[in-house]
């Protein structure tokens, strides 16, 4: 999935400007391959007439437990209700009705049935949108919502730094855009499900793992709207190394570099160790 730069439609920008980011670019039905992997759900007005819609993407790491980004949550009011769907979707199948964004707006209506949560919460260091430095967050379930799905695996502290990244497949799942360009605007196409690709690792810093998101120039995947939060995965296996935070913009925006908050920081392990068994 993929969402790009460069619309221009001052629509485009404030739509952009209010969204928190990201999606699997050039990827290919995921079906039953991460179960674990969900959508993110917001409904910004609780019990209100707004209807919720799929915000970001996120990782069962315990039966009662979500994993996703900070900037996800603290992007939607206060009194939004949070909801997950892991209904993987498939094009015949979609978990939402599929559209054209901006379009057809955003909120594409949701046709699966959806778990609430009873709260969010944000890694008390969260950086903010401008330096997004502990972007972890949770979303809070009642015990044993998530009983019958294997959670997805965390890395222990620093295992980042003794692992062969560079030669190692990265895997990306998550659900949101694809972009598609042609002679004009590029259309971002709300496909409705799950979608899985790798990318290649160019860097490791102190706090990121740094992919080529560059579908295009590397025939692998990208990212874009919609899969913040969602993880990426030591290739062949079900270990979470990072979650996707943001994106540096290459030519269009999700053909550049993917910026994910590594998991294995001391700071990201007690935080989430104070939610997991």
């Amino acid at each position: 999935m993929k969402l790009c730069a460069a619309i221009g439609a001052a629509l485009f920008a404030a739509a952009l400007a209010a969204t928190p980011a990201l999606a699997i670019d050039d990827g290919v039905p995921d079906r039953a391959g991460h179960p674990y992997v969900g959508a993110l759900v917001a409904d910004p007005d609780g019990d209100g007439p707004q209807a919720p819609f799929v915000w970001c993407s996120g990782s069962v790491v315990a039966d009662s437990v979500v994993l996703t980004a900070a900037h996800c949550i603290v992007s939607q009011p206060a009194e939004t209700v949070w909801y997950v769907t892991l209904a993987p979707g498939s094009p015949r199948a979609p978990i939402y009705l599929p559209g054209v964004f901006p379009d057809d707006g955003f909120d594409f209506p949701l046709l699966v049935a959806l778990t609430r949560a009873d709260r969010a919460v944000v890694h008390p260091d969260f950086g903010g949108f401008d330096n997004r430095t502990h972007d972890v967050a949770v979303a809070l379930f009642p015990p044993g919502t998530f009983a019958g799905v294997k959670p997805v695996e965390l890395p222990e502290r620093r295992r980042l730094d003794h692992v062969a990244l560079g030669r190692a497949p990265l895997r990306l799942v998550g659900y949101g855009l694809d972009a598609e360009y042609g002679d004009g605007d590029p259309q971002f196409i709300a496909e409705g499900y799950r979608q899985t690709a790798t990318a290649p690792f160019r860097r490791l810093t102190a706090r990121q793992l740094v992919l080529d998101g560059d579908a295009a120039a590397t025939r692998q995947g990208g990212a874009c709207l919609a899969d913040s939060g969602s993880p990426q995965l030591l290739g062949g296996t079900d270990l979470a190394l990072a979650i996707l935070s943001d994106l540096e913009p290459g030519t269009d925006l999700c053909r550049g570099e993917i910026l994910a908050q590594r998991l294995d920081r001391r700071s990201e392990r007690r935080f989430l160790a104070r939610y997991l068994p």
